[in-house]
């Protein structure tokens, strides 16, 4: 167990989602995902903290949009309405991914906030 960063704890054993400093129970919001001090001063993840930790759904979005929608240009012979097709289901693809990112980035999910530091 680790020493709680807000409190002196002993007992400090989550990981705070945002801040990533090491808290103890009685530090944390009843939802377990932030600590006090994260949820007093409404604290948001920038840009690059929430890229950093949806590295997975990111991946799987670019995996899942060269797997559906690049290919199609490289095809000879298709008709030239497909490039306008290929457009609106990259956007179409894209659209609940942000809304993803941007809503966990408010409530992040509460499996993320428990993690063992070594």
């Amino acid at each position: 167990m680790h020493q709680c960063d807000y409190c002196g704890s002993a007992f400090g054993e989550r990981i705070c989602y945002f801040c990533e400093k090491t808290v103890c129970t009685n530090c944390m919001v009843d939802d377990r995902t932030r600590c006090k001090e994260c949820y007093i001063q409404k604290r948001r993840l920038s840009w690059q903290q929430l890229v950093k930790k949806n590295k997975l759904i990111l991946v799987f979005a670019g995996f899942l949009w060269l797997y559906a929608v690049f290919p199609g240009p490289l095809i000879p012979g298709l008709d030239p309405g497909f490039y306008a097709i290929s457009i609106v289901a990259a956007v179409l693809i894209m659209i609940p991914l942000s809304f993803v990112m941007f809503f966990w980035s408010l409530n992040p999910p509460t499996s993320d906030a428990r993690k063992k530091r070594k």
